[in-house]
């Protein structure tokens, strides 16, 4: 949420100058033609990171000096200042009341079957917030996992038990490196990894526009997965697997034992928060390149190697199947949470960041 303000702002800043594209949300009062594109939209980072954590001031400041420090000193660097902090105020009194800090009740764990068992679980503030572009963050809540008897829960719990649990002898070498390299926490993995695609086009304003887009269809996915997680409650492979025996399906038998080979995450199974952010991320590329053939490498700092991927849905299949067999979801989530990103990605795509008619 924090980084879809932060280019969200930006984004505004320089299309307010360069013009072209409709702004996602704040315009400056004046004409801002002529004004320094890097001016506008280094103010625009620096105001918007300083409202969110003015405690980090000090770390912003340096950064930014030695930015400003590039840029000739004149009536455009002025105005592009200008531009850029008049932008960010407005950006960040958008947000300012986007529901994250509503009180929550205490959370009451399940005891039925197929209900999510972890206690205190994370994320629980992200359902209520104000979405960027989504009606509301259940707009493409996912149709829920399969029902407890079906020959589909049964194949789901059978896949993961057999490739996901940590004395697993079917899961190959090559596996459980992939299951690895996608446990990195997201904050980290995906700032620094998506940062690639902020310098991948020729001008300011096409990486401005590229960046925007994809950390507001982040954030809304993300929302989105969380809505529907605390909505469906499902529980976790580790509960589903060592309680198998409570499951009324003859076709799942327990194993106590059972552990994931990668810790589990404190949050509810359904739909896989890390599928929900692959469909956005890579329908947002899509849509942006015109082409599903775009071609990148992510690295991770968890197994340091980096992988490469030919197409987006190359990342979406690597993503999903990370999450099986590091023994934390089902396949069914995993596909579920692939498609909502796509389709919040999608929804970002045909209202916002729109050429000028």
């Amino acid at each position: 949420v924090d980084m879809a303000t932060v280019h969200v702002a930006i984004y505004d800043a320089v299309v307010a100058v360069v013009g072209g594209h409709q702004p996602f949300a704040a315009t400056p009062s004046g004409s801002a033609a002529g004004a320094s594109v890097d001016a506008a939209a280094s103010a625009a980072a620096y105001e918007v990171l300083r409202a969110l954590f003015p405690n980090r001031a000090a770390q912003y400041q340096s950064v930014y000096d030695a930015a400003l420090a590039k840029i000739a000193d004149g009536d455009a660097k002025t105005r592009g200042l200008q531009v850029g902090k008049e932008v960010a105020v407005k950006i960040v009194a958008l947000r300012a009341n986007d529901g994250r800090s509503v009180q929550l009740a205490p959370y009451v764990p399940g005891t039925a079957p197929g209900k999510f068992r972890g206690s205190n679980p994370i994320n629980r503030f992200l359902p209520p917030m104000k979405p960027f572009v989504l009606t509301s963050a259940a707009e493409f809540r996912p149709p829920g996992p399969p029902s407890l008897m079906s020959s589909a829960y049964a194949n789901d719990v059978n896949e993961t038990k057999v490739m996901a649990g940590t004395a697993s002898t079917a899961r190959s070498a090559q596996q459980t490196e992939i299951a690895q390299f996608h446990t990195e926490p997201p904050p980290p993995f995906q700032t620094r990894n998506y940062r690639v695609f902020a310098s991948s086009r020729s001008t300011v304003a096409d990486n401005a526009r590229l960046a925007a887009q994809m950390w507001v269809a982040v954030a809304d996915a993300t929302q989105a997965c969380f809505e529907a997680k605390y909505h469906y409650e499902a529980w976790r492979p580790t509960s589903a697997i060592t309680l198998a025996d409570t499951d009324g399906n003859a076709a799942t038998e327990p194993d106590t034992a059972w552990t994931p080979h990668v810790a589990t995450p404190n949050h509810p199974e359904y739909p896989a928060a890390h599928s929900c952010v692959a469909g956005a991320i890579s329908e947002t590329l899509a849509r942006h390149f015109g082409t599903r053939r775009v071609a990148f490498s992510f690295n991770s700092n968890v197994t340091g190697t980096t992988h490469a991927y030919e197409s987006v849905d190359a990342f979406i299949s690597e993503s999903s199947v990370a999450r099986i067999w590091g023994g934390m979801h089902f396949r069914t989530s995993t596909e579920h949470g692939a498609a909502l990103g796509r389709n919040v990605a999608g929804k970002v795509a045909d209202l916002k960041f729109r050429p000028v008619n």
